[in-house]
């Protein structure tokens, strides 16, 4: 014979969360077979305090990402602690931090991929985040394996010009080097222009040079400069910088370095015409519906790159970071950055409709074009500072070409 008792032990719940586990026993009694079950509420403690994410974002950049962690606490329930660090501060901050298993933070955002490349033993694989999803932002891999998700996209894709300007002059986009070489001698014929091109010191110039490469050399000329299988020195890579950059430099058409803020603010009073910078810029001007952008005649790439998230394999909190990160990638998490402009979605299936007027076209321009990772950034390391320095000495001394391109090859990292 055979009789069912059912048991319920309620455990109350003081600190945590509680999930049913079922036990069931057999016990064996003289002449009877009880089976009895009973549902256990079996303690999982859960640690309720703020996860810590490390941006590399401050002042007014700053206050564009908070909404996407407000969503994320509303959605989620998890409070979220933001700490503005720097690529370049915490990038040498964090060996030490690993080598003692103690990270300042559960999730990390930064700008240099190579770094985060690295130093994957000391991260958290992120494969099973990525799965399905067409990025525009590449993905940081090692060994098959996902160790940063880029947040965002941003793109340099050509030099900023105010639509309202080239409407009050007849102003058309070129389509060859002839057209663009034509134009800019006119703008250099206008009242208050100083110089139809700013020269943006420090990395700007420096993507004004990849952008150039780009174009006139093709994607492949970036892509093998980056994978090493063509040199600064090689004949095709010298005529760019002879034949196209550095007529204008000469010529004038070029403005003098000029710090990069700076410069930004001089092209919008009507100094230059025409201002090589990244998408942000659209955060900084006064009208950003006033903004188009012009490639150089032949770009089929346009140069794009993140800031990108990683989880330190140290932190006790591995679920709630992935939840963090996976929140930043969906659609709402996109939807609730990208319109405070200035940023593209990293993700190719972000619906266009869901942008800003600002955004759209230019998010419209991008899906046009295959995606570059940014040349200076993707190789890194000592190198990337050598390139600004050396692209600086070229702006103001042509004559160095032939020694700007030796030193730059010569620092390649093998």
């Amino acid at each position: 014979m055979k009789h069912k008792l059912f048991v319920l032990m309620a455990v109350l719940l003081v600190l945590g969360a509680c999930s049913p586990t079922t036990i069931i026993e057999t016990v064996e009694v003289p002449g009877e077979e009880i089976i009895v079950t009973q549902e256990v509420e079996v303690i999982r403690e859960v640690d309720t305090s703020p996860i810590s994410v490390t941006i590399p974002w401050t002042g007014d950049a700053m206050e564009l990402f908070l909404p996407v962690v407000e969503a994320f606490e509303a959605e989620s329930g998890i409070e979220v602690r933001v700490l503005p660090y720097k690529t370049e501060d915490l990038g040498p901050l964090l060996p030490a931090q690993f080598m003692a298993e103690e990270p300042m933070a559960d999730v990390m955002i930064m700008a240099w991929p190579w770094w985060i490349e690295e130093n994957t033993e000391h991260l958290v694989d992120l494969t099973d985040l990525t799965e399905g999803i067409d990025f525009l932002g590449n993905p940081v891999v090692k060994d098959g394996a996902v160790y940063g998700i880029p947040s965002y996209l941003w793109v340099k894709g050509g030099f900023w010009y105010r639509n309202s300007i080239f409407e009050a002059n007849g102003y058309t986009v070129p389509t060859t080097m002839e057209e663009f070489t034509a134009l800019l001698e006119d703008m250099a014929t206008l009242d208050g222009v100083e110089n139809p091109l700013s020269s943006p010191d420090g990395y700007p110039l420096a993507d004004i040079v990849e952008h150039f490469l780009a174009a006139r050399g093709g994607p492949e000329m970036v892509q093998g400069i980056m994978d090493g299988t063509v040199k600064w020195t090689d004949p095709e890579v010298r005529a760019v910088f002879a034949d196209d950059l550095i007529p204008l430099i000469d010529s004038g058409m070029f403005s003098d370095p000029v710090e990069r803020h700076a410069a930004a603010d001089l092209w919008w009073e009507g100094d230059y015409v025409l201002h090589y910078y990244g998408n942000w810029i659209s955060e900084d001007v006064d009208d950003p519906a006033d903004l188009r952008i012009l490639p150089v005649p032949g770009s089929t790439s346009i140069v794009g790159g993140s800031d990108w998230m990683f989880i330190p394999k140290y932190t006790d909190r591995v679920d709630d970071a992935k939840a963090f990160i996976a929140f930043v990638i969906s659609d709402a998490g996109m939807a609730a950055r990208l319109e405070q402009g200035g940023r593209l979605s990293s993700r190719a299936d972000f619906p266009l409709d869901l942008y800003p007027a600002s955004e759209k076209a230019l998010a419209e321009r991008v899906s046009q074009f295959e995606v570059l990772p940014d040349l200076d950034d993707t190789i890194g390391g000592e190198w990337q500072t050598i390139f600004w320095d050396q692209i600086s000495l070229l702006w103001v001394d042509t004559t160095a070409l032939d020694e700007v391109l030796e030193t730059l090859q010569a620092n390649m990292p093998e």
